[in-house]
């Protein structure tokens, strides 16, 4: 523990045989608590969730590399430096490589494009991102947790070896020898002196980055504030909704955005979010399509929100104000414009329904044979009223379940 350089993997375990089922587990666990097990049932998900996997030992490792190259360019071997150097790099690459995935991904795929490669609606996919890069940051936390043992006892060990190493010299077979024991004596006041002079240096460091994180956290929330408030609107808008306590001022919050902040680069969500508050928390069925229609007026089929749009006009048409001809547009739209979209087995289900409830009883019927033949071997995600994922069932027996309810509820009883 006394070398000149201490690598991190002294201090942190890093073999890919601890850090990868460890990480798994972190991350799982994330995904469980989050509500989103089934996401692993998903081949999209389950493929990206092995990737994370990968991406977070790299990353720790890249982190480990850096901060040995740190220390020992600056000459400090002391574990308390690397305590939180290798934390803190770990989570600084994390974040930036987190920030650049999804800039660049919005950028040159599509806002869209996650949430159609993953096979998710828009809300499990950002939920799913979220749990995924916060259980790196929990995981991160957890290794220094436990490497705080390691450093502990090795703070508890430096005086116990150096008197070990006082006694072994002082207390030699030929100790007695005067000049020998001066020798000794100046030996060990130079080592103490080393000691000294090395935990002087590894504190000044410790003061000096503690000191600089502190101003980078500053400018960055001066930065946030002054030249991103929008964005300190959206998120406390989002908190506010999530707390499920006072959905209405999460919604004026959104609105108080749109009025204040109107070239707000994600104004399309902001006004989605809008929508969908009146449609899902505020009960407001009939504004609530009013809004969805304008949402799609004003941004078009093509917009990242569109299919889920679509979806909310179906079900507020077919299931809130019974218009089954205005949910037969809007299933025709869908399927016109989202032909593999997430949703398109449900939209079948819609379309059974709304015939049904038109009194077109024999379309209905031949679209349901028409459904059997073309899709009773796939799977049909059931959402719930977040439209987020809590269930897969046989498109089969939820043709069966249409079939002898003969339209008297909605298709998705959840969604």
């Amino acid at each position: 523990m006394h070398d000149e350089y201490i690598p991190v993997a002294t201090i942190f375990e890093l073999r890919l045989r601890w850090l990868l089922p460890s990480a798994a587990i972190v991350i799982i666990a994330s995904l469980l608590i989050n509500s989103q097990k089934l996401l692993l049932r998903l081949p999209g998900p389950a493929l990206m969730t092995l990737s994370f996997f990968a991406f977070l030992a790299v990353a720790c490792h890249t982190a480990s590399f850096l901060t040995d190259r740190l220390s020992a360019s600056l000459k400090i071997a002391y574990p308390t430096v690397i305590l939180w150097c290798y934390p803190t790099v770990s989570l600084g690459v994390i974040t930036v490589s987190a920030y650049l995935f999804l800039e660049i991904s919005n950028r040159f795929l599509g806002r869209g494009f996650w949430s159609s490669r993953l096979g998710l609606t828009g809300q499990d996919t950002t939920s799913f991102f979220f749990a995924c890069f916060a259980a790196m940051m929990i995981f991160i936390s957890l290794q220094f947790l436990f490497s705080m043992v390691k450093v502990l006892n090795w703070i508890i060990d430096i005086p116990k070896k150096h008197t070990q190493s006082i006694h072994e010299q002082v207390y030699q077979e030929n100790g007695n020898n005067k000049i020998e024991l001066i020798e000794a004596f100046a030996k060990i006041h130079s080592e103490t002196e080393q000691i000294k002079e090395k935990r002087l240096k590894a504190t000044n460091l410790n003061r000096l980055a503690l000191f600089t994180m502190f101003l980078m956290a500053a400018s960055f929330a001066a930065w946030v504030i002054f030249f991103r408030p929008a964005l300190i609107l959206y998120y406390r808008a989002e908190i506010q909704l999530r707390t499920f306590l006072k959905p209405e001022a999460a919604w004026e919050t959104f609105r108080h955005l749109t009025d204040k902040y109107p070239n707000y680069r994600f104004i399309d969500s902001v006004y989605y979010r809008m929508a969908w508050i009146q449609d899902r928390r505020l009960n407001q069925h009939a504004k609530a399509l009013k809004s969805y229609e304008a949402f799609l007026s004003q941004y078009g089929i093509a917009n990242v929100w569109a299919d889920e749009a679509v979806v909310g006009l179906v079900r507020l048409s077919l299931d809130k104000l019974d218009q089954p001809d205005r949910a037969l547009f809007w299933i025709d739209t869908y399927l016109r414009s989202f032909p593999t979209g997430i949703m398109t087995l449900h939209m079948h289900l819609y379309r059974i329904r709304a015939l049904n409830k038109a009194g077109r009883k024999d379309e209905a019927r031949q679209e349901l044979e028409k459904a059997r033949q073309r899709y009773s071997g796939q799977k049909i995600q059931i959402v719930n009223k977040e439209d987020r994922l809590i269930d897969l069932v046989n498109f089969s027996d939820a043709l069966n379940a249409e079939e002898s309810l003969s339209g008297d509820s909605s298709p998705n009883e959840h969604r």
